[in-house]
């Protein structure tokens, strides 16, 4: 399970990864951004310490989670 990094809300990239597979093995890699989005917050209401980010916080955190999930689902189509 992903771990609380202090009170900055920051994740190792072994915690994104580990959020990203949770993702790909739930909805599969074709979600749109809102789904994605949708799901992520979800994920975050799950661990300790992200349930009260801040929705800057999030939103950036996300951007960058769909980032590479996005980038994930374009390599697989070629």
């Amino acid at each position: 399970m992903v771990k609380k990094k202090a009170a900055a809300h920051i994740l190792s990239e072994d915690e994104r990864t580990t959020l990203l597979a949770i993702i790909d093995e739930q909805f599969g890699p074709g979600l749109i951004r809102e789904e994605f989005d949708e799901a992520m917050l979800d994920l975050f209401e799950n661990i300790p310490g992200f349930e009260t980010i801040s929705p800057a916080k999030a939103s950036h955190t996300v951007n960058q989670l769909w980032s590479t999930y996005h980038g994930k689902e374009a390599r697989r189509e070629q």
